[in-house]
């Protein structure tokens, strides 16, 4: 064997990509600082079906990631076909819920390290440049940029120039060979100086090296992918110098996955209670699957070839590896929101609790989750909900129907302005407790689970008037009589409000009094 073959390369970077250039020589791995802290932002504009690229470059690095693709279609995502399915008919992804937003998010189910892929079907440049900052640009095509090119032979500048104020200081773009020209007819997405170039006053970028891995393309088939990789540099004096990039970055966090939506007591508790994997409400399980096996594979052997679905894995994590990753959580608490802000009044004379609370209701689903809450809204926004928190399912309060045609749990319901139903709220919090406990029987109620409803949140409605909500409130109990049976445990109505101009306190009535901390 060959000198050249046997010699040990130097692993001193991130991942397992091989590194070379004429001033770093050879080695392993990214050139690149990892924050112990927080998973890794990796963002692939026009990825199409190549972002099989960059997640082979970071899949085997061992740390968490978060990988986002941004297309103007959904047509590559991996639950749609011919994307879904390896050779054998296996699907590689899950989908896992939704962003804020409503893109969805998939993991490699057979990837151990906690990793996020979310697919924004948006403009590039109109998304990226108005996202918090990432950590890796992998670009493999730029027309997303090349408008702003002026001067052909140094066009990989100019686009980068536009860009890269959304990439924290010493990170990296990842050039992709991918359409590497040929000729002098080619693409000039490749044309720059070399060496370190500036870009703006505050920002300059330098190539470090070429590197090459092995990879899954599209088609499942390993093969050899090669780029080169440039750093960011924000110089301290700049307009960037000053940016505290793990806080700013802290909102994808928040607003994709799921879990880091979450405090760090809520994390425990899921830990304690040795909580399931969450998989999306329309995602194929394997459970789901398999029982429709009998009914539509093998009944319909007999009538011809028929179409089959991919096969799901058992599970969307490998085994115990969902908990070691809230281990990870609740060990590295830095990317995990504040508590929930809430501002609260007591009924005197009566267990109940009043929370106004600021925000947007699908941000704030995972923390405002739990397992004796009730989620009272309208139909679309509920399907938002449970889109992004696939938790609430079996905990909403069916209103109105989808349905044109069929009945409406609630006749006549009006939610907002001065006609909105009377003492809305009362309505809101007999329907959640009366369907929580099935004892409404309706054809638009979906099969659900009893649970113990303590809590009803919903958003704001009516004039979005503290005093009418409270007045909403006070007929609940004054129908309820007092010789009616009350819970031992505490009743509270949550309403989250996105307009600070509502729900506004100015004199509390008699009934009523501010109980914040209580």
């Amino acid at each position: 064997m060959s000198q050249s073959t046997t010699r040990r390369l130097p692993i001193d970077g991130f991942g397992t990509c091989v590194t070379y250039g004429e001033a770093n020589g050879m080695g392993i791995g990214l050139p690149i600082e990892i924050d112990e802290d927080r998973p890794l932002v990796v963002a692939h504009p026009a990825a199409a079906s190549h972002y099989h690229a960059s997640m082979s470059l970071f899949e085997d690095a061992g740390h968490p990631f978060l990988q986002v693709l941004v297309d103007a279609g959904m047509l590559f995502v991996p639950d749609q076909w011919p994307y879904h399915a390896d050779v054998v008919n296996h699907a590689i992804y899950q989908r896992l819920h939704d962003s804020s937003e409503g893109w969805p998010v998939f993991r490699k189910t057979s990837l151990a390290t906690p990793h996020w892929q979310v697919h924004v079907m948006r403009e590039a440049y109109d998304f990226l440049s108005n996202s918090p900052p990432i950590d890796v640009l992998y670009v493999d095509w730029l027309s997303w940029l090349d408008g702003f090119v002026e001067h052909r032979e140094n066009a990989f500048p100019e686009m980068m120039a536009q860009f890269t104020h959304n990439i924290r200081d010493g990170g990296l773009v990842v050039l992709d060979h991918k359409h590497t020209p040929t000729d002098e007819s080619g693409v000039c997405w490749y044309n720059h100086p070399g060496g370190e170039f500036s870009l703006t006053e505050s920002t300059s970028m330098s190539e470090v090296c070429t590197i090459e891995w092995l990879g899954e393309n599209a088609n499942h088939e390993l093969q050899t992918y090669s780029a080169t990789v440039f750093k960011v540099h924000h110089h301290a004096d700049g307009e960037w110098g000053g940016v505290d990039w793990f806080e700013a970055m802290k909102p994808w966090f928040w607003n994709t996955i799921l879990e880091m939506a979450l405090m760090p007591s809520q994390v425990q508790k899921m830990l304690d209670e040795e909580h399931e994997e969450t998989i999306h409400p329309k995602a194929i399980t394997w459970d789901n699957w398999h029982d429709t096996w009998s009914t539509v594979y093998m009944d319909g052997e007999e009538h011809g070839m028929v179409f089959k679905t991919p096969v799901p894995a058992r599970s969307a994590w490998p085994f115990e590896t969902y908990h070691s990753y809230l281990q990870w959580l609740v060990d590295h608490p830095m990317c995990l929101p504040a508590e929930v802000t809430k501002r609260s009044y007591a009924l005197k004379g009566e267990g109940f609790r009043l929370n106004i609370v600021h925000g947007d209701l699908v941000a704030l689903a995972p923390a405002l989750h739990t397992k004796h809450t009730a989620l009272a809204v309208r139909h679309a926004l509920q399907q938002q909900v449970i889109g992004r928190c696939p938790w609430w399912k079996h905990q909403t309060t069916v209103l109105q129907t989808k349905e044109s045609w069929m009945p409406n749990p609630v006749v006549g319901l009006k939610w907002s302005g001065p006609t909105a139903t009377p003492h809305l709220a009362k309505v809101l919090i007999q329907q959640a407790k009366k369907q929580s406990f099935g004892v409404i029987f309706h054809p638009a109620l979906p099969p659900s689970k009893s649970f113990q409803c303590r809590e009803i949140v919903t958003v704001a409605h009516g004039t979005a008037d503290l005093s009418e909500l409270m007045s909403a409130i006070e007929a609940y109990y004054q129908e309820l009589g007092p010789d009616g049976v009350r819970p031992t445990y505490r009743l509270e109505l949550t309403v989250v409000t996105r307009d600070e101009g509502e729900y506004v306190e100015q004199k509390l009535p008699p009934l009523w009094r501010r109980a914040d901390h209580e």
